[in-house]
């Protein structure tokens, strides 16, 4: 497909109206002015190198009530284990306190030994290979998922020896750029892969009962017919119940094999989505253009009912982390205007405070593992230098 060609694909689904097909769950009623004005909200731009894609919507104006980032004294006490020229780290996975792994654009996969505070490449395919998803069943069995920008070919590699090598390309569509992997379990089986975009059609979802090890192991289904894009996070659950969000809120109780979606959380669009349970969730969201904006959502019902915007921050939120009902963290950032942080909240994501300035890195992906009665938390992100930062905190609640 040629570039022209394929811009127009592209921009075919990244400006669309929401879903009219029945929701699963019901979104929290929006404010709607009469006769209202519309306007391009611009979610993100990627990939962040090579050339870019707007991810966007045609909204009603919605007017920024984002507040100032400042960290107060009483913030938990993160610490910045280390820097990475050149990556730009979308995905990371722990599957032990000390082994890591890192998923980067153009083809770069890096691990630690140590607990974060040191990384080596393990995998650098550079240009047309994008690396937006990584998941560590264990630290030997590890798969990384993500796209081929020059066949617009979605794909996942696998390794079985802790990253020392990797399979062959697993396709799993040609027509679209697949995001994060995840699984229901460390022991594999159940796992699902959402699509950032699809050049020729709605965004599709692969699911596998199998494990994945193959391309025919990989089941391709379209979450919503009217739908375009969705965020990176998405949330899939041990019972197999999983959600996912962007243009359009969509769930399925089985593990990504049926869909029932409807118009998104918020009235311009979602982005990450994380449930701690089948009672607990969050959705996030955020805008570069008009404004630079973010926002989180709450449900305390699985998703019957929804909180209006609890956090309005001024910058996109990329990623939601609770490591309980109460206890959790939303980050995120905006490089092109040089701002960066995390926000805490201590009672479910009812309030948020300001956790940590992240002088410029747009946070995009965090992990957390128990200690003892603890959390290790780590996040990662990337500023305009293209150098990335992982961050850590012990959270003790």
């Amino acid at each position: 497909m040629s570039p022209m060609l394929r811009s127009t694909a592209i921009a075919a689904w990244m400006i669309c109206t929401t879903s009219t097909a029945a929701l699963a769950v019901t979104a929290a009623p929006h404010t709607t002015i009469a006769h209202a004005k519309t306007i391009r909200h611009v979610s993100a731009r990627n990939p962040v190198q090579g050339r870019s894609i707007e991810f966007a919507a045609q909204r009603a104006v919605v007017p920024s009530h984002a507040q100032g980032f400042t960290v107060s004294a009483k913030a938990n006490k993160w610490k910045l284990l280390a820097t990475i020229p050149g990556a730009v780290i979308h995905d990371i996975s722990f599957p032990t306190a000390k082994i890591g792994f890192a998923a980067a654009e153009l083809g770069q996969v890096w691990k630690t030994v140590d607990g974060g505070s040191t990384w080596t490449e393990i995998m650098n395919l550079g240009f047309p290979y994008y690396w937006y998803g990584v998941k560590a069943l264990s630290a030997n069995d590890v798969v990384i998922s993500g796209f081929n920008d020059s066949s617009t070919e979605g794909i996942i590699r696998w390794s079985h020896d802790g990253g020392s090598t990797w399979t062959q390309d697993i396709v799993l569509t040609t027509t679209g750029w697949s995001y994060r992997v995840r699984f229901a379990n460390k022991h594999g089986g159940d796992g699902l892969i959402i699509d950032g975009l699809s050049t020729t059609s709605p965004n599709a979802a692969h699911y596998t009962t199998d494990g994945g090890g193959a391309s025919g192991d990989w089941t391709e289904v379209v979450p919503d017919p009217n739908g375009g894009w969705f965020g990176n996070e998405f949330s899939l659950l041990s019972n197999l119940h999983a959600r996912t969000s962007g243009i359009t809120y969509c769930s399925s109780i089985n593990g990504g094999q049926v869909w029932a979606c409807g118009p998104s959380i918020d009235s311009v669009f979602d982005g990450p989505v994380f449930f701690a349970d089948d009672t607990y969730g969050w959705v996030g969201g955020g805008e570069i253009s008009p404004s630079v904006a973010g926002w989180v959502h709450s449900t305390a019902d699985g998703g019957t009912t929804w909180s209006e915007r609890t956090l309005q921050s001024p910058f996109p939120i990329r990623e939601i982390r609770f490591v309980t009902d109460s206890a959790g963290w939303a980050a995120g950032g905006n490089i092109y205007s040089d701002i960066g942080g995390i926000y805490f909240s201590s009672d479910g994501g009812q309030t948020w405070k300001a956790d940590l300035d992240t002088s410029g890195h747009e946070m995009d992906a965090c992990d957390s593992r128990p200690r003892g009665t603890s959390y290790r938390v780590w996040c990662a992100g990337y500023d305009s230098s293209l150098s990335a930062a992982i961050y850590t905190l012990l959270y003790k609640g």
